[in-house]
């Protein structure tokens, strides 16, 4: 089902947006009733709104680790972002923290907490390879061949599968008080079409990624019952229409988060080249009743003081199809040499005040609660974010 910007003529009525949203349901079937609303509320919000997310938000940030209520967001802004990014990279092999040295119970207490206050929690998986227990990165100009060996009779096949049944086990413990899975948006194998991680282009064919994405998805849904997902395909930039880009799509059954990881269009001065990707993710989930999602991006210490305001928000502005970007999702603070966002006093602080006071920007303090069903949601959306 295509959901429009405008209002669309169906069986001879006129139906809005919002009505439309509450119709589409997730790829899975049986997806847990709290996961159909989280779906439908993001569609609904999509038209008209553009959540902002950033990795790892509650756990650090410049010169602070796991303080209690604390972001880097909140310290500039007053609230914390509306999308929460985590990394189960390391839960597979059985490690205690993520490839960020995360602790899983710290992240686990957050990604519940993150739940309880209607705000939205979506996981990337730098998956470690099964064959030697090294973690995601691998040479890119010389092909390994691990996807070919944990697929389904492959020699490797039963080493993945121990790594996926960790995985599980992980995701099957993110449950609310009342015992109940909370829904989350996991992107795994994300960045194929480079081949710097083991599952890239270089390193299997298209056939085999599809088989390794399909069979994940599958494994997690029925061996471990999880009914909670919503599950995001998100390739790097080297696309220019959207046949390359599903060229390794999984498939409607699987996918319902139509993503884009851009590190490079904006910080290469080519707002261009991101209008473009962002529209052609954006028709392709429109078409296929999908969410489209800037999954993943950032400019490395936002040496540009006007980042947001003057790069970002004309972008994210240009259309109608830009303009239905669910979210966008910025990678972490990790300190001074090494961060995505603005933290306090930071020189791009104030105009990320400016950018999140745009009525097109949603900060956690914004957004109603996700899991609610509401029937419009875009009339329980709050005031802006402070100056």
């Amino acid at each position: 089902m295509i959901i429009s910007r405008i209002a669309l003529l169906f069986a001879g009525s006129l139906l809005s947006v919002a009505v439309l949203a509450q119709q589409i349901k997730p790829a899975d079937a049986g997806a847990s009733e709290k996961t159909i609303t989280l779906f439908r509320n993001l569609a609904a919000l999509a038209p008209d709104y553009v959540m902002i997310g950033h990795q790892d938000a509650l756990s650090y940030g410049v010169k602070w680790v796991g303080d209690e209520n604390r972001s880097d967001l909140k310290d500039v802004t007053g609230s914390h972002p509306a999308v929460f990014g985590w990394d189960i990279g390391g839960i597979d092999i059985g490690l205690d923290k993520n490839l960020d040295s995360v602790p899983f119970d710290q992240m686990r207490e957050n990604m519940i907490r993150v739940f309880e206050m209607g705000g939205l929690n979506t996981s990337s998986w730098h998956a470690y390879d099964p064959r030697n227990g090294k973690d995601s990165w691998v040479d890119t100009k010389i092909a390994v061949n691990t996807v070919s060996q944990i697929l389904p009779g492959g020699a490797r096949h039963a080493d993945f599968l121990k790594n996926l049944d960790r995985t599980g086990v992980f995701l099957s413990s993110l449950k609310s008080k009342e015992g109940e899975l909370i829904p989350l948006v996991f992107r795994p194998w994300h960045e194929h079409s480079g081949s710097w991680f083991w599952w890239g282009r270089l390193h299997c064919t298209r056939e085999e990624y599809i088989e390794l994405f399909r069979f994940t998805v599958h494994y997690l849904r029925e061996k471990h019952e999880l009914n909670n997902l919503l599950i995001a395909y998100s390739p790097d930039i080297g696309f220019a229409n959207a046949a390359e880009y599903l060229e390794r799509y999984p498939g409607d059954d699987i996918v319902d988060v139509i993503g884009l990881d851009d590190y490079h269009s904006l910080r290469q001065n080519k707002p261009e080249n991101l209008i473009r990707n962002l529209e052609i993710i954006a028709g392709i989930a429109r078409d296929k009743g999908k969410i489209a999602a800037f999954t993943e991006t950032g400019c490395t210490n936002m040496e540009d003081k006007y980042y947001f305001t003057q790069k970002l928000l004309p972008v994210l502005e240009h259309s109608d199809l830009t303009r239905s970007i669910s979210w966008v999702l910025f990678w972490r603070n990790g300190n001074k040499k090494h961060h995505f966002m603005p933290y306090k006093g930071h020189k791009s602080a104030a105009d990320f005040r400016r950018f999140v006071a745009h009525p097109l920007i949603l900060m956690q303090n914004n957004v109603p609660d996700l899991y609610r069903t509401y029937s419009d949601i875009s009339s329980e959306i709050s005031g802006n974010s402070p100056e």
